[in-house]
């Protein structure tokens, strides 16, 4: 990237649409940025697509502190593209790139170039770290502040993992390909096939394995939900919120393409594009039952050895992939909202399973271990010890040594809860 050459009209424009419908219309950030780039141009020979989209994507994060600045100033209800043009400034300054006359004039006469780094050092944690007040206050309430501020300035950087798909090659060829692709990456101690990406000459996404489906861009934290099952060889398992099919997909690959697995969803959309993921990865599809239908209130005639209850939530443990979720957990009672039907679902698959995982991308306990505890103290069940590498609970909660917490400045992956239990339900 030469700043020097750079269309910075171009490139706040892009800045400012992409948060425009994240803020209206709740878009996530790929879904933003592709939007946008149909209106404005996303590359040229002095900035790439992916160099713009990195740039959006920290733009995105960084907003509740680029309006607390401005708001601090005395400055409310700013256009997208003043804040946008206020962001690109604090960036080309980060990065020790010169400083287009054009936006250093532009930031000189709507802010005050002396003010700038005053008004950040009167910031509070919250605005500093770039999160909604309430959520910074519910962890520091949790864990205390600086446990909370460890977990969210973490959440402010991405870490990528890859799965190797033992369906379609084996774990030492698809090493040798990223290394040949001049990818560097760690090898995850007990767990061979996940890595951890450190260096990359181009987007994982874009690597051969994953073009070809025999690797997997996912989470280290969704891959020990599903080792939390075990899954074997001939289990019948219940996937009570299985779109787009991620985890459907490791569950085969764990069962070696021989379990029989139900999938349950209540989006055809989503079910249909999981049918060709599936088929992608190399999964056996006649041994993959998918049903249109609300996890909540299906009756199924048979009983599940396990089932994987990944319910809908908050998303507040993705903010790493996603930054777009911050501006969504602007509404705090989207968390509670969420517990109702976590509740109602997990409460079901017990009716129909012998021993489930229960799963959040949260790193609230409303999502978490608030749920678990009500489930138990309701029905004849009781929660088990899967040997996976993660952390424990919330302290707070008096099961927190029964359940598991994937913390992003500890455990180097998104922020999960995780609890398995076995149901005795008749």
């Amino acid at each position: 990237m030469k700043s020097a050459s750079l269309n910075v009209d171009n490139i706040v424009s892009v800045l400012a649409n992409v948060i425009y419908l994240i803020e209206n219309f709740h878009f996530n950030i790929d879904k933003a940025f592709t939007h946008t780039c149909r209106k404005y141009r996303c590359h040229s020979q002095n900035i790439t697509r992916e160099d713009l989209f990195n740039i959006a994507h920290e733009f995105v994060s960084k907003y509740i502190l680029i309006k607390s600045m401005t708001e601090k100033m005395g400055k409310r209800n700013l256009s997208y593209r003043l804040h946008a043009k206020l962001f690109l400034f604090f960036k080309l300054r980060e990065m020790g790139m010169p400083i287009p006359s054009k936006l250093r004039k532009a930031i000189s006469r709507d802010f005050g170039i002396e003010d700038i780094d005053y008004v950040y050092m009167d910031l509070d944690t919250w605005q500093k770290l770039s999160y909604p007040k309430w959520l910074y206050e519910k962890l520091v309430e949790i864990a205390g502040s600086e446990e909370a501020e460890n977990i969210l300035n973490a959440m402010n950087k991405r870490i990528v993992w890859i799965r190797i798909n033992t369906l379609k090659i084996d774990v030492d060829k698809a090493l040798n390909s990223l290394e040949r692709e001049g990818v560097r990456f760690e090898v995850l101690k007990n767990i061979p096939f996940l890595v951890k990406i450190t260096s990359s000459p181009r987007p994982p996404r874009n690597l051969s394995l994953v073009k070809e489906g025999s690797a997997v861009i996912q989470d280290k934290a969704s891959v020990l939900t599903v080792l939390a099952m075990d899954p074997k060889p001939g289990d019948i398992i219940y996937d009570f919120a299985s779109a787009p099919g991620i985890k459907t997909s490791l569950i085969m690959q764990l069962a070696e393409n021989k379990a029989h697995v139900i999938a349950l969803d209540r989006s055809p959309r989503r079910l249909n594009s999981m049918r060709s993921l599936l088929k992608k990865y190399g999964v056996d599809i006649d041994r993959v039952q998918m049903i249109l239908t609300d996890g909540r209130t299906i009756r199924l005639s048979k009983r599940a050895d396990v089932s994987l209850v990944d319910a809908p939530c908050s998303s507040s443990g993705a903010i790493p992939k996603d930054p777009s979720i911050k501006i969504l957990l602007k509404n705090p009672n989207i968390p509670r909202k969420m517990h109702q039907i976590q509740v109602a679902l997990l409460e079901n698959a017990l009716k129909h399973s012998e021993r489930l995982v229960y799963a959040t991308c949260s790193i609230l306990p409303e999502e978490g271990e608030e749920v678990v505890e009500k489930v138990i103290a309701n029905n004849n069940a009781e929660l088990e010890n899967p040997p996976i590498p993660a952390s424990r609970g919330y302290k707070k909660y008096k099961i927190w040594s029964k359940v598991y917490r994937t913390y992003p400045h500890i455990d180097d992956c998104q922020g999960f809860f995780i609890a398995r239990i076995r149901s005795f339900a008749v």
